[in-house]
């Protein structure tokens, strides 16, 4: 459900922006707004979850997660919204930063790739779903369902989780927060992505969104500066001296700003350009996460025998595939390879195993960290796909209609599937660097033994 709610709103825009009697651009910080604050607080609730226990945080986000969603239900006005997309994103990154560090935690480490693989699936089933399943529900229903069929949900879920989960008293005279490092480490969160969606919005050479990255950048390194010397840091940044690590985190940050070309570029290609309704426009998306629920506690398995490198690498090379034919797909395609695309993309998409890769190379008593920097640079790839994607169709659009758009040239369509183009480019990109960096790193590992 939180990784659902993270990109069903976008296809709820339109009509919460009608609804709310609110403008567009407005409305878009519904989902700005969880992100944004998800990715603020993922650090703070894996620091939490390592001291007093991560079961504890991860029943707790499911009740904050439940509220949240019931209050977004019930929201007669944008500003109530947003509160409660806030509280939304409270519970989620309680749940998102400590579900990884529970598997671990009780799988024995022979079975972490299957156990994370499954889990994976289900990550990624929200992750590429969301407008799926937006788009069904608001065939059937308003706006607001897509928020309050959260809570029976969530309330089954908190209950099969309190009967199922080990029971262990919280170690509440542990607690022991490095909170300027925190302070510096959201406030850099908080600036950076004001830049980047002002700059989307306006330009990225203004001295406002000039001055915000400027901000961000000596916030990060504030930050560094306090991890290095307080006793009991937010992140040891040691962390990252380990190669496995690092390269792993990067990975997996480009894969999901890869993922997120489809959820944004995919909607307006198939409503505008093949003239799908909204509902059938679901239908056709679900193929990803379809295929993508039945790969991943595949590749998880082949991950415990042949190892998370390897089969990463497999789906890497998997990946170019339907990335090379969204490169070149037009409207005179045939549908079927549209559709034969997405199978594909979310095969490869389950098999790249990212979770076992970092879980794997941290300590049993930073699994809480581990599993909140996952979820965080999922969320980072997330939320900078939905603008890096955005800004790349647009500079495309504006390359071919020599003239500045930023939003769908309805009198040319032609146009968009251009942008389009030009965007996926760089999507391609992004998966010949992944393959790159896994492949110096199993070079080296294969050069050692």
């Amino acid at each position: 459900m939180s990784t659902i709610d993270a990109s069903i709103v976008t296809m709820a825009i339109p009509k919460i922006s009608q609804s709310l009697n609110t403008p567009m651009n407005e409305t878009e910080w519904i989902t700005s707004v969880y992100l944004v604050l998800i990715c603020m607080l993922l650090i703070l609730f894996g620091k939490l979850a390592d001291q007093i226990g991560r079961i504890p945080i991860f029943q707790y986000g499911t009740l904050v997660f439940i509220i949240g969603s019931l209050f977004s239900g019930i929201s007669s006005n944008l500003w109530f919204l947003i509160i409660s997309r806030g509280l939304q994103s409270i519970g989620a990154a309680m749940t998102m930063s400590t579900n990884m560090g529970i598997i671990t935690e009780i799988f024995p480490p022979s079975q972490h790739g299957m156990a994370l693989g499954l889990n994976g699936s289900i990550v990624q089933l929200g992750n590429v779903s969301g407008p799926a399943i937006g788009g069904l529900i608001l065939s059937i229903a308003s706006w607001h369902w897509i928020f309050l069929v959260n809570v029976p949900i969530g309330i089954i879920a908190f209950m099969f989780g309190h009967h199922i989960f080990p029971h262990h008293r919280e170690k509440l005279n542990q607690i022991n927060i490095d909170w300027p490092g925190f302070i510096t480490f959201a406030g850099f969160i908080l600036f950076f992505y004001l830049a980047i969606y002002i700059g989307q919005a306006t330009s990225y050479v203004t001295p406002l969104v000039i001055s915000f990255f400027v901000l961000a950048l000596i916030l990060i390194g504030s930050f560094i500066g306090i991890e290095n010397h307080v006793k009991e840091p937010l992140i040891r940044l040691s962390i990252f001296k380990n190669a496995n690590f690092t390269i792993a985190i990067i990975t997996t940050m480009l894969i999901f700003m890869t993922v997120y070309f489809n959820n944004v570029i995919m909607p307006f290609y198939l409503q505008n350009n093949l003239m799908f309704s909204a509902g059938t426009t679901g239908l056709i998306l679900m193929f990803i996460p379809l295929a993508n629920i039945i790969s991943a506690p595949i590749g998880g398995y082949l991950s415990d025998h042949i190892g998370s490198q390897k089969i990463s690498m497999i789906a890497l090379f998997i990946f170019i595939v339907p990335i090379t034919i969204f490169n070149f797909i037009t409207p005179k395609w045939s549908i079927l390879i549209l559709l034969a695309a997405f199978l594909i993309f979310g095969f490869a998409n389950g098999n790249f195993q990212n979770n076992p890769m970092i879980m794997d190379n941290v300590g049993k008593e930073e699994q809480g960290i581990a599993g909140s920097l996952a979820a965080l640079t999922r969320n980072i790839g997330f939320t900078t796909g939905l603008s890096l994607s955005t800004s790349l169709v647009y500079w495309g659009v504006s390359i071919k209609a020599h003239q500045h758009f930023t939003s769908y040239p309805y009198d040319h369509p032609d146009w968009f599937v251009y942008g389009m183009h030009f965007s996926y480019r760089f999507a391609l990109g992004f998966i010949i660097i992944n393959i790159i960096l896994l492949g110096t790193l199993m070079l080296r590992k294969h050069a050692k033994n």
